[in-house]
């Protein structure tokens, strides 16, 4: 659950359906049939964003819809399989593919999904946890597990792949989670960002 005004729950059956649950309101749930394989609230409005795949079709289709106004927003056919993705920011999504890191701004100009950066190969088959950039948007981090040590493979592995976008240049790590905070330290002016 990554909204605090939302939750979404993605039901299979005889006829699949998305329930959406306004935390505002949580006895009046919304329901809408759609045969997405993935479905994301966003953090604070009634957008939602679906994620399908399509036999004899390479890659997910991603759409994104307000549900207020009952319109597509965004659309776009990604050439490889998304495997992590939520939202960033109330208007941007982050996308996780086998190789590479996208952002999808559901605001800005163009359809397609914009690359931010590659794996770094300490991620390779590692299944990915989490996604998160920083405030500011100057860094990104990513999150995976693999299995542990052959002497302990029943403890989880964890790895980290820091990125920063100025520098455009990836740091691998080894951690199970992070977060980016900003502090302000004695004798300095401006409050640094730090994970």
């Amino acid at each position: 659950m990554e909204s605090e005004k939302y939750v979404c729950i993605r039901e299979t059956g005889a006829q699949n359906q998305v329930v959406i649950v306004d935390m505002a309101a949580p006895m009046s749930p919304a329901r809408r049939q759609m045969t997405a394989d993935s479905a994301l609230m966003c953090l604070d409005k009634k957008v939602i964003a679906l994620k399908a795949t399509a036999a004899g079709t390479p890659g997910d289709a991603l759409q994104v819809f307000n549900l207020d106004t009952k319109t597509k927003l965004k659309a776009h056919q990604m050439p490889e399989s998304v495997e992590f993705w939520k939202w960033i920011s109330a208007t941007k999504l982050g996308l996780v593919t086998a190789t590479s890191v996208y952002h999808w701004d559901i605001e800005g100009a163009g359809d397609a999904p914009t690359k931010v950066f590659d794996r770094t190969p300490n991620l390779a088959g590692a299944q990915i946890i989490s996604y998160r950039t920083s405030p500011d948007g100057k860094w990104c981090v990513l999150i995976g597990i693999t299995q542990g040590a052959p002497e302990r493979p029943q403890l989880a592995r964890g790895l980290m792949q820091l990125f920063s976008i100025e520098q455009q240049k990836s740091q691998p790590l080894e951690a199970h989670a992070a977060a980016f905070s900003s502090v302000k330290f004695a004798g300095r002016d401006a409050p640094s960002t730090v994970i």
